[in-house]
């Protein structure tokens, strides 16, 4: 067993939100751990370029990019803070909530706006806005309650905005300056969704995820779960 399993992050309790979660992976990512997945490394360093590119515009220009004004966003970035104190108790501890949004901005009138970044087509119907807006849900959650030590981060403080920059790669390509002698460059166009507050929800999902973990054993698996249906499959070979 997983020594810290009652740490869950934003993005764990939100997978709790959408509509066909599996209790019983839940149980098993958080109690056991899970096995390690091949996934293509081209995402995480697309992810790690948006940052980045943010990160340069930033230190070289002291302002945040214009597209975020054209958002209704205004503020003073913050410095990511660590995900290893960048996390709260609920349920007088018996859980923690942990996790670290993309970006936190402190605006002119002191409230906090913290966004996500997402590298991917943007879409008003994107399956995965239920977990999304969890997630920045308990970002604001922390926020709003970390009792911080660290005189660089403005913490506990109200958070006024979330919301969801999509950075939506643009594939039609009409010109031909995009060749380099090396190579060719990418274009991203930035979306703003904004998310609203569910604070009854994430509560709901805290009391969820303690019902399934306090469990000893995993409880019963979604009917159209295909891992928990792979695993039925192994287990019946093996089985013989």
């Amino acid at each position: 067993m997983r020594n810290e399993w009652n740490a869950i992050s934003a993005r764990a309790l939100g997978s709790l939100a959408l509509p066909e979660a599996c209790e019983r992976c839940f149980w098993i990512r958080q109690k056991i751990g899970e096995p390690p997945t091949v996934f293509p490394g081209i995402f995480s360093s697309i992810d790690s370029y948006s940052k980045k590119v943010l990160q340069a515009f930033l230190a070289q220009h002291q302002r945040i990019p214009h597209w975020f004004e054209q958002f209704g966003l205004h503020g003073q970035p913050i410095k990511s803070p660590h995900f290893a104190w960048f996390k709260i108790p609920v349920r007088n501890g018996q859980l923690i909530l942990r996790g670290v949004p993309d970006e936190i901005l402190l605006t002119p009138n002191g409230t906090l706006a913290i966004l996500d970044y997402k590298t991917a087509r943007f879409k008003a119907d994107d399956s995965l806005r239920p977990l999304y807006e969890v997630q920045l849900n308990v970002y604001a959650r922390i926020a709003e309650n970390l009792q911080a030590t660290k005189p660089d981060y403005p913490f506990p403080r109200p958070v006024e905005t979330l919301g969801l920059i999509y950075y939506d790669p643009i594939t039609e390509v009409d010109r031909a300056d995009k060749i380099h002698s090396d190579g060719f460059l990418m274009e991203f166009r930035a979306c703003w969704s904004p998310v609203a507050r569910v604070d009854a929800l994430v509560d709901a999902l805290i009391e969820r995820a303690w019902s399934i973990l306090s469990s000893p054993t995993p409880p019963p698996a979604h009917p159209t779960c295909e891992a928990c249906a792979a695993y039925r499959r192994i287990a019946s070979v093996i089985a013989g």
